[in-house]
């Protein structure tokens, strides 16, 4: 070995959830060594540019990593804070992955001049010295970049912004200083669900702020009862053969909710909330629906729909980022590569840990990629039902697979996947798959009537 050169079996690039979650699970499964090369200075990916006063949206036990719970893990704790969840990829790394005296971090270091091949190569440049390291890649390169997530500090708008117009990114909330008369949020994900939400616990009244809304989504119920209960009830989406009354189902179920009774929502991109923040929502009346934004000047804010004017004091809180980008699927296991990609809607860190207990068994990559099919996040409403669909085939998909099941029984990511005790029973896993190929039928049916 020369100086500057270091050799492991895996390189992952990525330290934000896919890649802890990956290195973690696959440490504890197997006596593998590995070098993690990340840009940010401190793991966590885009927690450590989120908004300050961002929190998990989703139960902290779906989140994290295999070997150790997450703050607020328990069910119905509140959630996890961004520094809890930073400080949480901090002990795992310094405490799990370095510890174990198998990993080697490289922080604020880009990955260049990759070369596939048994072994492959690479080269980590420090974004500090510029300082080169080149890596040895025995077995594979895992890409936990390939699906990012995007926060608002990680780009500019997405319209046109005049001179001296006043927007700011949420992440400046926290410091703007004075006391604008009036708000005005850009976006209707879940960045600025927290912005309305934040604002509003601030003591800012409703009247004193405009949501730009461009259409309304689905938001899962996190006030709702747990896995088990699920399971039980959507049973009874066999009752329906279409979309509109399969999503009217899990509406009347109680597992989704909608901001406006009198809207139909047109979107779902798994922001949740509680029943709790949806009340102090639906304080909010001043809701724009005149499409996305195209420029925000001195005449005011033009959207596809129509322009509305900018009242004297307002700040626009840009909230618009497309925080679960769509990517085009790929094979998770080809060759000398493995790209991580989610198998279950909107939850990264459990199908990481999948792909990492797929890899550490012995199987043939046809045999992976079987097991690991990428799902691709939700965009409209009708991914509502492709997403309860998709997690019901997973589940009934890995239980052929004992080895993969009995991880996922004792792993704490596996909430998202209902009761898995209850998949012992023939007769549930069958229910389970009838289910999820139900779901798709009824998608195909409104794909061909369309």
């Amino acid at each position: 070995m020369t100086p500057g050169t270091i050799t492991v079996d895996y390189l992952i690039i990525g330290a934000g959830a896919t890649g802890m979650a990956f290195a973690d699970a696959l440490l504890s499964e197997s006596t593998s060594t590995m070098a993690v090369v990340d840009r940010n200075h401190a793991p966590g990916g885009h927690w450590t540019m989120s908004y300050p006063f961002v929190r998990l949206h989703g139960p902290s036990n779906v989140y994290g990593v295999h070997s150790r719970a997450m703050p607020s893990d328990s069910v119905g704790a509140s959630l996890a804070s961004r520094n809890e969840v930073l400080d949480y990829y901090d002990r795992i790394m310094r405490d799990v992955l370095l510890a174990s005296g198998r990993v080697t971090y490289l922080p604020m270091h880009d990955v260049a001049d990759v070369r596939a091949g048994r072994p492959a190569t690479a080269r980590a440049r420090s974004l500090v010295t510029g300082a080169a390291t080149q890596i040895v890649v025995r077995k594979r390169i895992v890409d936990a970049s390939y699906v990012n997530v995007t926060v608002p500090a990680m780009m500019r708008p997405g319209y046109d912004v005049e001179d001296g117009a006043p927007v700011v990114p949420v992440n400046r909330l926290v410091e703007l200083g004075g006391a604008p008369e009036r708000f005005t949020v850009v976006g209707a994900g879940k960045t600025g669900l927290d912005a309305c939400l934040w604002l509003l616990n601030q003591g800012v009244t409703p009247d004193r702020v405009r949501w730009i809304a461009p259409r309304d989504a689905w938001l899962v119920n996190r006030s709702h009862e747990g896995a088990e209960s699920q399971f039980r009830e959507l049973t009874r989406l066999h009752e329906h053969d279409s979309v509109d009354g399969a999503t009217g189902a899990l509406e009347a179920l109680g597992l989704v909710l909608r901001r406006d009774p009198a809207v139909t929502p047109g979107a779902f991109r798994c922001a949740t909330v509680s029943s709790t923040e949806l009340n102090q929502l639906r304080q909010i009346e001043d809701v724009v629906r005149l499409g996305r934004v195209r420029r925000i000047d001195s005449a005011g804010a033009h959207l596809e729909g129509g322009t509305i004017p900018t009242p004297q004091g307002t700040v626009y809180v840009d909230c618009s980022a497309d925080g679960l980008t769509q990517k085009q699927p790929r094979p998770v296991f080809d060759e000398n590569t493995i790209t991580l990609q989610p198998l279950l809607p909107c939850l990264v860190a459990p199908s990481a840990a999948v792909v990492a207990k797929l890899e550490s068994l012995d199987l043939d990559d046809a045999t992976r990629n079987h097991l690991a099919p990428p799902a691709q996040n939700p965009r409209t409403a009708r991914d509502l039902l492709s997403f309860y669909g998709t997690r019901m085939e997973r589940l009934h998909r890995w239980s052929s697979s004992p080895a993969l099941f009995e991880w996922l029984v004792g792993s704490r990511l596996s909430a998202a996947l209902f009761d898995l005790h209850e998949m012992a029973d023939p007769d549930n896993r069958a229910t389970v798959a009838a289910l999820a190929g139900h779901l798709d039928d009824v998608l195909k049916r409104d794909d061909d009537a369309a």
